[in-house]
């Protein structure tokens, strides 16, 4: 028996506010470092600052991964290109409504919780899922950016929930 499997991966766009926070964690450790020649002990915190900011600076950089396999999806987060996290998991049989970001068959689900695992730019195709959320959270709309392919496989799996325009 042949199984449905297919993967997709898009690249976080860096927002402004990623920018920023960078710079600004910037300019604090090389103001403590330069303070530091006025009162020396500062130095320990803009050292501990700076390999705080070496360790934490791959996490900056977000990929998400969707793998899906016979009707299942996983939402993975990949930081720095090492790290990699599974966020959600969930079934396409348990979801009420899988439409394209914007669509009018989502004008009902406006209230519930969202959560966001696609790249936050603004040109790209996004699909949204909205089911049941783990652990009895109720309802949750998942956006995302599948490929062609995991379309495909799920509009097989599932057309009475899969709506393509």
């Amino acid at each position: 028996m042949e199984q449905a499997y297919c993967e997709a991966v898009c690249e976080r766009k860096k927002s402004v506010t990623t920018t920023a926070l960078k710079a600004v964690l910037i300019i604090v450790i090389v103001l403590l470092l330069l303070s530091s020649v006025i009162i020396p002990w500062i130095a320990i915190f803009g050292v501990a600052g700076a390999i705080a900011l070496i360790w934490y600076w791959p996490r900056f950089n977000v990929t998400w991964e969707y793998v899906y396999c016979d009707g299942q999806i996983d939402f993975d987060q990949i930081l720095g290109g090492e790290k990699r996290k599974t966020k959600l998991r969930i079934e396409i049989e348990d979801a009420d409504v899988i439409a394209p970001y914007g669509s009018d068959r989502l004008g009902g689900y406006q209230q519930i919780s969202t959560k966001d695992y696609s790249s936050l730019d603004a040109e790209a195709p996004k699909f949204v899922i909205v089911t049941k959320a783990p652990k009895d959270e109720g309802k949750v709309k998942i956006v995302f950016e599948p490929s062609d392919k995991m379309l495909d496989m799920m509009r097989t799996k599932c057309p009475h929930t899969f709506y393509a325009q």
